[in-house]
Formats: structure tokens, sequence, C-alpha cells
């Protein structure tokens, strides 16, 4: 498996293998932890071979600095077949969360897992904001 992207955003959709993404982030900031985003979503594109088809199982952790899970992992099984007429085909998982809530500020990563082996992570920055300035990018 070739891993094509890995991001978090405002919102995403897979319509008929078209990808959607609004808002892609890297950090989020508020006064007060736990830090709460009313709704993102965790976005992956996969590509498989052929000899890769059939039924794998992904899962998505949010680590802090420690290795220590920040939320219940999330779990999504992906069936592959890739047709007869090509070498490969990529996946597109789109994971919605509501009500994300980190309970902690820091350095953090989003990691992603296929068949319980590591594939890749992007960081998350959580971020305490700072009163009397203007909302920045990362700001809630």
């Amino acid at each position: 498996m070739n891993l094509e992207l890995l991001a978090i955003c405002d919102a995403a959709t897979d319509y008929q293998g078209r990808l959607n993404m609004l808002g892609v982030f890297e950090g989020v900031a508020a006064p007060k932890a736990p830090v709460i985003r009313d709704r993102c979503s965790i976005v992956t594109r996969m590509r498989f071979s052929t000899e890769e088809s059939g039924a794998h199982a992904l899962a998505i952790r949010l680590r802090n600095k420690k290795g220590i899970q920040l939320m219940p992992e999330m779990k999504a099984k992906v069936s592959v077949k890739v047709p007869s007429n090509r070498k490969s085909i990529a996946v597109n998982m789109v994971l919605n969360i509501n009500q994300l809530k980190i309970p902690e500020f820091g350095e953090h990563e989003i990691a992603l897992y296929l068949d319980e082996v590591f594939q890749s992570s992007i960081p998350l920055t959580v971020a305490r904001s700072v009163k009397n300035r203007m909302r920045g990018t990362m700001e809630n």
C-alpha cells in the first residue's frame, strides 16, 4: 500500500471516488483545555496494488508526545478490489468526527495503521490561544 494522503480538515466527502476536502489544518488553539472541535474529518487516500486486494483493517490513533492515546482508536474495514484491467486502485477513507475532545495542549500526532502495521503520521498542534488579539487560523 502506498499512502497518497493523510490529513485533518474541517470537512470532507468521497463522492464516487472523488475526494473533496475543505479547510485542511495542522493545529487548533483555544483559551483552555480540553480543546473541543465541533466537527472535523480525518482523510486518507491509499493506493493498493493487485497483490494487495482483499480485506484490510484501518486504524487511526491520536497520541501525545509520550505515545499515550488521547481518544479511542478509530477503526474501519477496507475491502480492496483492483479491476482486472488496472495495476492499482486508490481507496479514499473519510472519518467524520463530531465533538473531537483533545484533553491537553502540546504537539500530538495522528497515526495511521493498516492491518496493525504503522504506515505514517501527521502532526497536530494544540495550542493555548492568546487573549486580546485577532483570531488566527488555529482558533476554534
